[in-house]
Formats: C-alpha cells, sequence, structure tokens
C-alpha cells in the first residue's frame, strides 16, 4: 500500500529530502520484515540443503543492505541525491538472491536442450 504511495511522493518532489528519507525508512521496515523471514526459513532448512557457510554469507548480505538503507534514510535528510543512490545499491544484492559462492541451489536450472 505506501511503496507506489511513496515512489509516487519522491517523484513529484523531484528527490526532494523528505520523501526520499520517508522512501528509505519503507525500505528498512520492509528489508526488517524481509531478514525475519529469512532467518526464519534458513533455521528450518536441513544443513544439508543449506550449508552454515551459505547461512552466514546470507545474513552477512541482508544485514550489509539493511545497513545501507539505515544509511540511505539517515542521508537522505542532508544529501537526497546520495540516499536515493544508496538505495539503489543496497537494491542490487536483491537481483540475485544466492550471495556469491555461496552454493544454494538456483531456482531454476537450465535443462541440456533448452
Amino acid at each position: 500500500m505506501f511503496p507506489p504511495f511513496a515512489t509516487a511522493w519522491v517523484a513529484r518532489s523531484r528527490l526532494a529530502a523528505a520523501p526520499v528519507a520517508v522512501y528509505a525508512a519503507l525500505f528498512v521496515c520492509i528489508d526488517l520484515a524481509y531478514n525475519v523471514f529469512e532467518h526464519e526459513v534458513l533455521e528450518q532448512a536441513h544443513v544439508t540443503a543449506v550449508s552454515h557457510r551459505a547461512r552466514r554469507l546470507a545474513r552477512f548480505r541482508s544485514l550489509a543492505v539493511l545497513g545501507i538503507f539505515i544509511t540511505a534514510a539517515l542521508i537522505a535528510f542532508v544529501a537526497p541525491h546520495l540516499g536515493f543512490a544508496l538505495l539503489c545499491c543496497g537494491l542490487v544484492p536483491h537481483v540475485k538472491p544466492e550471495p556469491l559462492g555461496s552454493g544454494l541451489p538456483r531456482a531454476v536450472k537450465r535443462t541440456a536442450g533448452g
């Protein structure tokens, strides 16, 4: 409900400080919920499915992204363009959810014929 409103507000204001800070704070809240979800999923996964190393890498990545979002929210008050750029950087690890070298299985595997 709130992300479309916040996105439109940021666009209308042309990256003004308050809208970008609220937008970043929204991402902090969403990422906190994601971190709780990820923790529960990884706790329930069997060690043969997700190694301890993969769990540590996923946790590190999630906390790093949360830190980037928190930093973006704080910086947005004084430098909204930089805060927005940090938000964009924080979203990059979510493009490929498996941490590099984690050994997590891919969701989609290519077949030999395709």
